[in-house]
């Protein structure tokens, strides 16, 4: 007989403890209901980093993969000073596109994400100060 492999969920209980983060529920659950490699793929990470964040092991910016976990499947908006009410996974895209020149609206929402230019920095920037 093959035995049952542990569930995403199940996972995340023995590492997170409970009660679970919200953010976190909800990414196991989804990996659960879908596969650990589809949500990986529509959060933009690695299939690995979704284990590890599940598996409360990851070493990267675990504040990072919840604020698009929020975003994706929780629906968090931000109000953005360029653009208004947004999806926060929608947002941290947009902060790691650059300024190609091709529209006074990337340049105006680059120059907010980073607070350059004389403008303040957009408080929903995760963008480190000096980088650019």
């Amino acid at each position: 007989m093959i035995a049952k492999t542990q569930s995403y969920l199940d996972k995340a209980r023995q590492a997170w403890g409970e009660p679970l983060p919200n953010w976190v529920q909800a990414l196991a659950e989804e990996a659960d209901r879908t596969s650990g490699q589809k949500i990986a793929v529509r959060l933009g990470y690695s299939n690995a980093t979704i284990s590890y964040v599940i598996a409360n092991k990851y070493s990267g910016d675990v504040e990072g993969v919840a604020e698009k976990v929020r975003g994706v499947l929780l629906g968090a908006k931000v109000m953005c000073p360029v653009f208004g009410e947004m999806d926060r996974d929608y947002c941290l895209d947009q902060q790691k596109m650059g300024n190609t020149g091709a529209s006074s609206v990337r340049a105006r929402l680059y120059r907010h994400c980073r607070g350059l230019g004389g403008v303040p920095k957009c408080p929903n920037s995760r963008i480190p100060e000096g980088q650019r």
